[in-house]
């Protein structure tokens, strides 16, 4: 998922999120890379406790539109 920045100054101007699989740990990582380097490092790597389905998808909406 493509999440813009606060203030984009271009098209590619935020971050894409995305969950990958870790077969050692047995569970999945929330990954967040920007998206003006997305060879690059991680901005953000989050440990999740279970493994996310591949081909899971869903809405992202505000907490209070939920």
């Amino acid at each position: 998922m493509f999440v813009a920045a606060a203030s984009p100054t271009a098209e590619d101007d935020g971050y894409v999120m995305a969950y990958v699989f870790d077969p050692e740990r047995g569970a999945s990582d929330l990954v967040i890379l920007a998206a003006q380097d997305f060879t690059g490092e991680p901005v953000a790597r989050m440990h999740l406790p279970v493994r996310v389905p591949l081909g899971l998808h869903g809405s992202w909406v505000p907490g209070d539109e939920g």
